[in-house]
């Protein structure tokens, strides 16, 4: 995972206000068989567990291909969010 741009201070006191999860990784996420694109968005508690039990195909924020769990460009993964 990486990032074209930095978020600003005012960005993410905003964020924090919205509830919306600041760029990056939050707090206490599990994230296993999976790629992050780039300006990607995971909020705290998230869980992404990849493996064979998964169907593939593209589900908006992510697509999951042979058990790879791939989080999308941009992709905004709120707080709690569980996949796999």
């Amino acid at each position: 995972m990486g990032a074209d741009f930095y978020q600003n201070t005012t960005e993410i006191v905003m964020n924090d206000r919205s509830g919306r999860p600041n760029m990056g990784i939050g707090k206490y996420c599990y994230i296993e068989q999976a790629i992050l694109d780039k300006n990607c968005y995971i909020g705290d508690n998230v869980r992404i567990i990849g493996g064979k039990h998964l169907k593939d195909g593209d589900f908006g924020t992510h697509s999951v291909q042979d058990g790879i769990v791939v989080v999308k460009k941009g992709a905004v993964l709120p707080p709690g969010t569980h996949i796999g």
